[in-house]
């Protein structure tokens, strides 16, 4: 675990970043709102999450609230909470654009729910975020009713950070997708300095999510790879081509209790 004052410094760099990135970030939120790869998205979780016909779900690290409306519009009770208040305003302003009702809930520490309260709780590219994710992640699954699961989406984002290599070819495809009308954002780089002090830059994704899970013996641990063929337009492929979306789905049901 990372000292205390050192991730509080990352955790407050991070929060104004995402404060600057909220409006642009909201806007490719709505736009994938508006593209027939939503009811991909809505499927893939649907399909792996307990067959209830009002799931409670729960979106940690909701952002703009993607997840969240594209949940509530299929009927279901959502709960979405995120540190960042910029990013809240976007989500409630969202919802109300798309005419769902979700509980929005600003949280900076640990999620203020019993345990096992949610059937589902799902995150979109956010672990990746996390300066300690081994306890964060058995933290949410805490919230996960018996029988419910954990979903996360994420992508190894700042492999490049690696070696000098890898950076030119970072830098050279960051060019080439703006030259291609991808979405292409100039202050990207300030989050560099960030993740290269994260844990997960490190990791070898989804290799390591899934030994976690199966080392905690969980008997149901799931990883779906190279998603971007099936989530994303072919402009959103091309942009991505270099960080390929998994999803780690992991079932609250320890083996041995089958």
């Amino acid at each position: 675990m990372m000292e205390r004052h050192k991730t509080g410094e990352l955790e407050e760099k991070m929060d104004q970043y995402w404060a600057k990135r909220s409006k642009s970030y909201s806007e490719q939120n709505l736009a994938q709102l508006e593209k027939p790869q939503r009811e991909i998205w809505k499927n893939l979780i649907l399909d792996h999450a307990p067959k209830k016909k009002c799931l409670n779900i729960l979106d940690v690290g909701t952002g703009p609230g993607f997840f969240a409306i594209l949940l509530a519009m299929a009927g279901h009770r959502v709960t979405a909470v995120d540190r960042n208040e910029n990013m809240l305003k976007e989500a409630r302003k969202n919802a109300k654009t798309y005419g769902v009702k979700i509980e929005f809930i600003q949280v900076e520490g640990e999620l203020p729910f019993e345990d096992q309260t949610f059937d589902l709780i799902v995150s979109r590219d956010v672990t990746w975020t996390l300066t300690d994710p081994e306890n964060t992640m058995l933290h949410w699954m805490s919230k996960v009713k018996e029988g419910g699961c954990l979903q996360y989406f994420d992508a190894n984002w700042n492999s490049y950070l690696l070696s000098e290599e890898s950076k030119k070819e970072h830098e050279i495809y960051q060019e080439y997708v703006k030259k291609q009308k991808g979405f292409y954002y100039s202050k990207a780089k300030e989050l560099d300095p960030i993740a290269e002090n994260l844990p997960m830059t490190y990791r070898d994704r989804p290799a390591w999510d899934a030994a976690f899970w199966l080392k905690h013996n969980y008997a149901y641990v799931c990883t779906i790879c190279h998603l971007n063929s099936q989530i994303y337009t072919e402009v959103e492929q091309m942009q991505y081509r270099q960080k390929p979306e998994f999803l780690m789905i992991i079932e609250n049901r320890i083996r041995g209790e089958e």
